[in-house]
């Protein structure tokens, strides 16, 4: 290859050139000009800039794997960025994906964001939206906004308005950051609906469900689960070593309470109570023993129905004496 300076200065003819006549370097007002085909393509600017015309394509083996448009959009791995990122794919037929960072999220207030969308696929199947008006974090699926996170830290599931879950007017949740992290949950019909199922390796083993004007709290309980079924003949004796106190919690002295020590109902009702007597973990901290005091009322339903009978007997008797 020969270089050559030339008398001229143009794009279609460089003052250094080589063997192509139109391709080499001019030089403008504190400017050099690369030019190629008789076109300048990019120009190193008087504080060292390098600044093309149009698009700045970037080729790694004769192969293009990054790109800049002229709005600025950079593409790494397809030739027509559609946000200000666009990692991924844009021409072919195979199945690969794209995420594309946005400094507009394409709808109304959105401003930032972040989708993924097939190849080809104009439509996002997922994306994350930050809308410039209410400062929410939106979260979509299939181009449906399912979860956001608004300005005053709560997270909403299912819906758009923390008033269509109080309101109950939907089938939604939503947590409350500024409440004590509390839960709300909402379902749209008076009809008995579950808002949370509890499962295990053995399957569904409890719910909480409302209905009309209540809420249930339900743990399995079905005939078809059960075997060796018998009934509490003890019902008395049981509920006689059970030693109801009053007490206040550690960390509530003014408050006075009825209830049971955890460790005392445990031989006349184990399976109301967890953990252990004085368990301690791995580094000495006490590991508290916790009471369901709903699974008392089978014990104390037998006890009345044995009181009862024995009412009933004495009843009897005492008629047979009066009338005696």
């Amino acid at each position: 290859m020969t270089t050559k300076i030339n008398g001229t200065n143009t794009a279609a003819s460089p003052a250094i050139t080589g063997a192509d006549t139109d391709t080499g370097l001019s030089f403008g007002t504190d400017t050099v000009n690369i030019n190629t085909g008789g076109t300048t393509r990019a120009t190193v600017d008087s504080s060292g800039a390098l600044d093309v015309p149009t698009t700045f394509p970037i080729k790694v083996n004769g192969s293009e794997k990054l790109r800049i448009t002229s709005s600025g959009n950079l593409g790494i791995g397809n030739t027509s960025p559609q946000g200000q990122l666009h990692i991924g794919t844009s021409t072919g037929t195979s199945d690969r994906e794209a995420i594309i960072i946005l400094n507009n999220g394409g709808g109304s207030g959105q401003e930032a964001g972040i989708e993924w969308r097939y190849e080809n696929v104009t439509t996002p199947r997922a994306k994350i939206h930050l809308d410039s008006s209410s400062q929410d974090l939106r979260f979509a699926t299939a181009n449906s906004e399912r979860m956001r996170i608004d300005s005053s830290g709560r997270l909403l599931i299912s819906t758009t308005s923390t008033s269509a879950v109080t309101g109950g007017s939907t089938n939604a949740k939503f947590f409350d950051a500024a409440d004590g992290c509390r839960l709300m949950s909402s379902r749209s019909s008076t009809a008995t609906r579950e808002h949370a199922v509890f499962h295990n390796p053995n399957g569904d083993v409890g719910d909480i469900t409302t209905s009309g004007s209540s809420t249930s709290f339900n743990t399995s309980s079905d005939y078809r689960l059960k075997e060796n079924v018998v009934s509490i003949s003890d019902g008395i004796t049981r509920l006689k070593t059970l030693k109801p106190s009053r007490f206040n919690f550690i960390a509530d002295a003014d408050t006075t309470v009825d209830g049971f020590l955890a460790h005392e109902v445990t031989p006349a009702v184990p399976e109301a109570i967890t953990g252990t007597k004085d368990e301690v973990d791995s580094d000495n901290n006490p590991v508290y023993q916790g009471i369901d005091q709903s699974k008392l009322v089978p014990l104390l339903t037998a006890a009345l129905q044995e009181a009862v009978a024995k009412i009933e007997v004495l009843e009897t008797k005492v008629a047979a004496l009066e009338a005696g």
